[in-house]
């Protein structure tokens, strides 16, 4: 064999060697796009058990709404009446009761749906108890079904002088006018020398059922005093261009109820208030802070 027939015989080797391999290439590209999910790692769709899952999920999220309303229904009637206003036990039963999900499954719900059950299903099990428990909750502690709210003070009280001449002023923003927190803690006002002003102090106070069932514990230098409603009328009434009530109530809030009690025998000094709004709310008895003013006399 001549070089010439030698080199041609080792070109057309290589050029078949080269053929083969583009023609593997492309056979394997082919396979690898015509493969299966099952052949690339990934689970096969199966429609019969993506059917039987989606029961179960259904019926376990029927369950779960079934237990938060139970639950939340047994904490609102059963345990809260005898319980007192912020005991930790009400927040924490509920919370407590997550870890009862995946045995309440077991029991109730057949083997074909318990073993299609994951940790998944026991994670968004217990967001739903959760979220389904605050949210019932919510509705059976408020009006109508309930009352948990205090009753508290609705804007700022203040204090409205009276003199001989039917004159009224109110020192809200006086020289003896104490602020703290946005709120006021004392007032100063001047008695003439005939002490012949009449003095009453005033506030308005609100409540998310109904304001007419609120006790009003009142204290003047530790001596019980009556504030009302029919005084704080007389007063609005009289002064008709006063600019003082909307200090005491806000007129955009009309379940504000404002009271009055006059001060009688005042003599320089310091008087100092104590107000404390209770009721008989439900589950439980309502109690507000406690408010304390003061009220400093001076002899102009």
């Amino acid at each position: 064999m001549d070089f010439k027939t030698a080199m041609a015989a080792a070109r057309a080797e290589a050029e078949s060697r080269q053929r083969k391999k583009r023609r593997d290439k492309e056979e394997k590209s082919e396979k690898k796009r015509s493969r299966s999910g099952e052949d690339m790692g990934l689970e096969a769709f199966d429609p019969v058990n993506y059917v039987a899952k989606e029961r179960a999920e259904t019926a376990s999220m029927w369950l779960v709404l079934f237990f938060s309303i139970c639950v939340s229904f047994l904490m609102r009637f059963g345990i809260m009446p005898s319980m007192n206003h912020g005991d930790s036990v009400l927040w924490l039963l509920p919370l407590l009761s997550v870890f009862l999900i995946p045995s309440i499954h077991r029991v109730i719900m057949p083997d074909s749906f318990v073993e299609l059950y994951t940790k998944g299903t026991w994670f968004k099990a217990s967001f739903l108890h959760i979220f389904t428990w605050l949210a019932i909750t919510m509705l059976l502690v408020n009006p109508p079904f309930g009352d948990i709210g205090a009753p508290e003070v609705a804007n700022q009280w203040t204090v409205v002088v009276i003199d001989e001449n039917e004159n009224y002023s109110f020192p809200l923003e006086g020289p003896g006018t104490v602020i703290e927190n946005g709120q006021v803690k004392q007032l100063e006002i001047f008695m003439n020398s005939s002490n012949s002003n009449r003095i009453y102090l005033l506030f308005g106070i609100r409540d998310n059922y109904d304001v007419n069932n609120v006790d009003i514990n009142m204290t003047m230098n530790g001596e019980k005093i009556l504030p009302n409603i029919e005084t704080y009328n007389n007063l609005t009434e009289a002064d008709n261009n006063s600019t003082w009530e909307n200090n005491v109530v806000e007129s955009n809030r009309v379940e504000d109820v404002g009271y009055a009690v006059e001060l009688e025998n005042l003599t320089a000094g310091f008087w100092e208030f104590k107000l404390t709004l209770s009721e008989s709310g439900i589950p439980w008895e309502n109690i507000s802070e406690e408010y304390i003013w003061t009220l400093r006399v001076s002899n102009s």
